[in-house]
């Protein structure tokens, strides 16, 4: 019962902060000027949608889940509901469907990201044994 409490308050903490960071990340992505020769949809699924809301998804996704060694699909579930309910405060949901897969892939990814480094201890050994941190590694 901890454990699901834990990865689910990790999970909704992340989709809160994620969706706060996004939306103003994803206005100023979109006010960089495109280079002519591109289409915007390519510009729009590259710069504005994956620096604005993939990226931040990503990283604080993914540090929620390392830091509070949650589980990963009850975290990934939480933070889905809070992506969209905090969307849908901040900016309304009728134009928010390309930030909210945004945030979702990035989230996906995080998961598959931080499961695997979850499960490969011998990375884990490495990293704390390049910080100093007193693990002989053989």
């Amino acid at each position: 019962m901890k454990d699901e409490l834990r990865s689910a308050l990790a999970g909704i903490l992340s989709g809160v902060v994620t969706s706060c960071l996004s939306v103003p990340a994803m206005g100023a992505t979109a006010a960089i000027a495109m280079p002519s020769g591109w289409s915007v949809a390519l510009w729009s699924a590259l710069v504005v949608f994956g620096l604005g809301g993939f990226l931040p998804a990503l990283m604080v996704h993914a540090s929620a889940l390392l830091v509070a060694r949650a589980n990963a699909l009850i975290a990934l579930a939480s933070f889905c509901i809070a992506v969209i309910a905090t969307i849908a405060v901040l900016a309304g949901l009728t134009y928010a469907g390309g930030a909210l897969a945004a945030s979702v892939v990035g989230a996906i990814a995080a998961t598959l990201a931080a499961s695997t480094l979850r499960s490969d201890s011998s990375f884990r050994t490495r990293f704390a044994s390049w910080l100093g941190w007193g693990i002989d590694v053989p």
